[in-house]
């Protein structure tokens, strides 16, 4: 319960301090700064050294790579049926399809499994980051681009490579193969305690509820796929294939969180509808709160 507790209060904190300008509006900057450099690579070196190999890790792999494939299937078939235009039918898809697996997902794993199952989340988490920045960064160029210019693989690759929580992620798992880190155990639990209230806080800060009469159906889509169809079609695969287990019940789980903030920087650097972006992550995260505990009901049950 205390863990439901500070969910609700980190996010209407910074909702509230920036609505009411005690922090600028930009302020969320340094936060995420913080968590993505510091405390999601200590998060990586404080759970996953004895991480254990597990069939159930392809299934983590896998699961948010199907969500995004459907998303772009749902998302191209409304937006020929509602003559979305381009633009807002790749922003819906990548919207639509990338779960917000570590800034949202952490803390609700944590409250729903237990910390320790947080080392699966993060295999989510590396996943749709990757997916993000390759798949994601084409069909954001895409939406805009009219001469038929290509990516450099080695902008993506780039990308990739340098981002600190996947560096952490390799760090973590092959590290400590060499060198014994148990004794900065203590030093990291306390850098990946701040993940999760300061993730949350700055998600609150982030929160934009506001939109047009004429965004109603492109928002009620995006989220009918993000919190629904999407992850319910991901969790009745496992089921059927009888893919069981905690590895099966976080990725099942982490299908099941609202849209991933950080898609919304892809869209503002290639000029994709912010705006509708971010509304859509707002309304996301305020109702996967429900859905979420819904989520958690039936993967017990069906995993």
């Amino acid at each position: 319960m205390s863990n439901f507790l500070i969910i609700v209060f980190c996010l209407l904190a910074g909702y509230l301090l920036r609505r009411f300008r005690v922090v600028k509006d930009d302020g969320f900057k340094a936060i995420n700064t913080w968590v993505i450099y510091i405390g999601l690579p200590a998060t990586s070196f404080k759970y996953l050294p004895d991480l254990y190999w597990d069939d159930g890790i392809i299934v983590a792999l896998l699961a948010p790579a199907l969500l995004f494939a459907g998303s772009y299937v749902f998302i191209k078939g409304m937006g020929k049926v509602w003559k979305f235009s381009k633009r807002t039918t790749h922003t819906l898809i990548l919207i639509s399809g990338l779960s917000n697996t570590s800034f949202v997902g952490f803390p609700l794993v944590a409250t729903y499994f237990g910390e320790d199952k947080i080392k699966w989340a993060i295999i989510n988490d590396q996943m749709t980051f990757f997916l993000l920045s390759t798949v994601g960064v084409v069909l954001a160029l895409q939406a805009n681009n009219r001469t038929g210019q290509r990516i450099p693989l080695s902008y993506m690759i780039k990308r990739v490579l340098l981002f600190p929580p996947l560096l952490g992620c390799i760090g973590a798992l092959l590290i400590p193969r060499f060198v014994d880190l148990s004794v900065l155990n203590p030093f990291f639990t306390q850098l990946s305690a701040t993940v999760s209230p300061l993730a949350l806080f700055s998600i609150g800060m982030q929160l934009s509820l506001s939109f047009s009469r004429s965004e109603l159906l492109t928002i009620g889509v995006s989220i009918f796929y993000k919190l629904l169809l999407g992850p319910v079609l991901i969790l009745l695969l496992l089921f059927v294939f009888q893919w069981n287990g905690e590895v099966a019940q976080i990725t099942a789980f982490e299908m099941f969180m609202p849209s991933l903030v950080a898609t919304s920087m892809v869209l503002q650097e290639f000029r994709l509808n912010t705006k509708l972006g971010n509304s859509i992550i707002g309304f996301s995260i305020v109702i996967g709160l429900i859905t979420t505990w819904l989520a958690y009901q039936a993967i017990i049950v069906l995993l």
